[in-house]
């Protein structure tokens, strides 16, 4: 009888190293004040990760930087996170706005932040968050909100394989650095209006379902959207591309808006295909109208 049981637990061990062990969003805090990195694989996170309950935090009245006149609470996280292949059931509340009490809670990462083919559940809050180290975000399914409008970045950015089905929010945000989406999916609306992009930015072969809006986008590097998909409005109304884009092979399925739109050398429109409305008024490549450019390098 031993011998079967201890086949049996041989047989089963194979099988535990892919169970998913579960713990309590608030041991991850409790590290977090110990000042300990935080470093877990295979894991299901239940409960809201709330960093208003990390003790190193400063008060601030009136903070020109967020235009709000509640008291905002800034609180330092201090040493790294990663997470690989891990389930959080709860919110991730790196940003809070406490209507009641006129108060703005917003955490600031000021150590290395890794999420590697995780899946969040629910909402990911971090408007207004800091980055200053390495921001890395890899094959991630956002199931809720993906918030990370005015989100600062300062180090190089990677969202690539991820999976967004509801609104990806990064309107304002700033990326200083080499950013990368490549072969990610917007199922949601994508909005990036009026984020500064200061290096390279990659859209490679995504693929956009809700509305894409990159109006009054600052870009000041190449930009990437080669193989990408736009199934909904895609709006790049003022936006300007000082030094080069590619739309190679890009599918606009429905209105392309690139209204005022300013495009600079290089620009590839290789296989670009409008199959929807579009509107070009006041479009201009290197100074010359954009349809007339179109037509002349067909």
């Amino acid at each position: 009888m031993k011998n079967i049981f201890l086949t049996f637990a041989l047989l089963l061990f194979p099988f535990l190293g892919f169970m998913q062990v579960s713990i309590n969003a608030n041991e991850i805090i409790d590290k977090l004040n110990k000042g300990e990195a935080v470093h877990y694989e295979n894991v299901t996170i239940s409960g809201d990760i709330d960093f208003r309950f990390i003790n190193d935090k400063e008060k601030y009245t009136n903070i020109e930087v967020v235009f709000s006149d509640n008291d905002t609470y800034k609180y330092h996280v201090n040493a790294p996170l990663k997470f690989s292949n891990c389930i959080f059931s709860g919110k991730f509340i790196a940003y809070f706005n406490d209507d009641e009490k006129d108060e703005l809670h917003i955490a600031m990462f000021h150590q290395d932040v890794v999420f590697n083919k995780c899946t969040f559940k629910s909402d990911f809050l971090a408007k207004y968050s800091e980055f200053d180290k390495l921001a890395s975000f890899p094959g991630n399914k956002f199931e809720e909100l993906a918030l990370f409008k005015y989100a600062e970045f300062e180090s190089e950015i990677d969202f690539t394989n991820s999976v967004f089905e509801e609104e990806a929010n990064f309107k304002y945000a700033k990326f200083p650095m080499n950013t990368k989406f490549n072969n990610s999916k917007f199922m949601g609306d994508a909005n990036f209006k009026y984020s500064k992009v200061r290096d390279k930015i990659e859209f490679k072969d995504c693929e956009f379902t809700g509305l894409a809006d990159f109006k009054y986008t600052e870009f000041r590097d190449y930009v990437d959207f080669s193989g990408a998909k736009f199934k909904s409005d895609a709006s790049f109304k003022y936006t300007e591309f000082p030094d080069g884009v590619s739309f190679e092979n890009v599918l606009f399925d429905d209105f392309a808006d690139f209204k005022y739109a300013k495009l600079h050398d290089p620009v590839n429109m290789k296989n670009v295909a409008f199959d929807g409305e579009t509107s070009f008024k006041y479009t201009e490549i290197e100074g010359k109208e954009f349809v007339s450019y179109l037509l002349n390098n067909k």
